[in-house]
């Protein structure tokens, strides 16, 4: 049975996300749903700073890297979004050499997940994940984290949905709080090609 038809079982259905706009045609068609539009309940404060494309992919993950070690220095957490479990893995060998101490989510750390997510958003901290990873949970800002800036997000890759891209950048600039984002990408990330 497809989810869809799974769903359409239900007498009354409804949910509630930040992503859900850009697929409104969908959810009418296929469940006859109707996307509202609720105001967020602070300003947002979340900052674009752009996408960046290297020529290559060694040139994108030194750009990372140092992107990150920028943030870890102005004393701002970053979580750093990947699209495989073995980008997550590269990016993480790079930073120990590098001599930035990390914490990696991906597929790997299931008992574990909570208490990185809970880290995440601490003065200095750098959480590496795969996009998938801890969706849906918001990351809280430590002690002095706001006034330095908050929570930077940074894609190494685009997807084919945007949605998934918003949803990672979303984990910043929550609840009024700053925060920014970016991708840094390569010429020859998949979905450039």
């Amino acid at each position: 049975m497809t989810y869809q038809r799974f769903f359409k079982r239900y007498l009354w259905l409804a949910g509630m996300t930040g992503t859900a706009q850009e697929v409104a045609p969908e959810l009418w068609q296929t469940y006859n749903l109707a996307v509202v539009k609720v105001p967020t309940n602070r300003p947002v404060q979340r900052r674009d700073l752009g996408e960046q494309v290297f020529a290559t992919q060694a040139e994108k993950w030194d750009a990372v890297v140092e992107r990150m070690g920028a943030m870890h220095r102005e004393g701002r957490p970053v979580l750093v979004g990947t699209r495989s479990v073995g980008a997550s893995e590269h990016l993480s060998e790079l930073l120990t050499r590098a001599g930035l101490e990390h914490q990696l989510l991906n597929a790997r750390q299931d008992k574990e997940e909570a208490d990185i997510v809970v880290q995440a958003g601490m003065r200095g901290r750098i959480t590496v994940a795969t996009n998938m990873a801890g969706r849906g949970t918001d990351i809280k800002l430590g002690p002095g984290v706001r006034e330095a800036g908050g929570l930077h997000v940074i894609a190494t890759e685009l997807h084919e949905s945007r949605r998934i891209d918003r949803q990672l950048f979303g984990h910043c600039g929550r609840q009024g709080d700053p925060g920014s984002f970016e991708a840094l990408c390569a010429l020859d990330d998949e979905l450039l090609k």
